[in-house]
């Protein structure tokens, strides 16, 4: 009874002793015989257990509910790592298949420009030969 709130105590103790009979009842701890030749004291003590243990019950509840929602809360941020590597290992690769590219294209570049000066040395050797 103690760990009750004061006006919770107040209100427990203003309850009718047969409405105390039901809500000790109701709890299934009691059988109805025992319950029959329980007095008052005896069924405040078991009406405010039982009131203490349904408040830490919710408030296991409540525990369990905000570390289910801090494990969905990492495992969204882990998820959320996940995808910024991703991106960033696409965007090295895209990188990576630009430059390479571009090497592609200035090899190119450089045998086209070989290829053409070799055949204007030849044709100025066939110009001269002639």
């Amino acid at each position: 009874m103690d760990q009750l709130p004061t006006d919770q105590q107040e209100a427990l103790c203003k309850t009718n002793t047969e409405r105390l009979r039901v809500m000790v009842a109701e709890t299934g701890d009691v059988e109805d015989d025992e319950l029959e030749t329980m007095d008052r004291t005896a069924l405040l003590g078991i009406v405010a257990k039982d009131i203490v243990s349904r408040r830490g019950s919710a408030s296991r509840r409540r525990s369990e509910k905000s570390d289910h929602i801090r494990e969905m809360e990492l495992q969204m941020e882990l998820k959320r790592m996940e995808l910024k590597a991703e991106s960033r290992q696409r965007e090295a690769e895209l990188e990576r298949r630009r430059i390479e590219i571009q090497a592609e294209a200035e090899n190119k570049r450089i045998e086209t420009e070989a290829e053409n000066r070799r055949r204007e040395a030849e044709t100025e050797l066939e110009s001269k030969r002639i």
